[in-house]
């Protein structure tokens, strides 16, 4: 059924406006990695964690200094192959 008086670039213009108020967070992707062709697959591994930082910068470093520490516990990762197929992986487990 047809509605009488619809502009149909309003619905358009409704849509951008939502998109513009949504975080840039809200918006992220994270695309595979490029094809190679070597002698092994090439991946995108993706490590996500929540860190209390006065900047990010400092939020970097913590997050690489837990990275590092072979005290902490492992982590689930995230593995995108250059097909786009996603992975998630419990370090944990082992």
């Amino acid at each position: 059924m047809k509605e009488h008086g619809k502009n149909p670039h309003c619905q358009t213009a409704v849509d951008e406006a939502r998109v513009r108020r949504l975080s840039p967070l809200q918006r992220l992707t994270i695309e595979p990695p490029p094809k190679e062709a070597g002698p092994e697959q090439l991946y995108r591994v993706v490590y996500v964690i929540d860190i209390n930082a006065r900047n990010p910068r400092q939020a970097a470093e913590r997050a690489h200094e837990i990275m590092r520490d072979p005290a902490s516990m492992r982590p689930v990762l995230d593995i995108i192959d250059s097909g786009g197929r996603q992975t998630r992986v419990d370090l944990s487990d082992e």
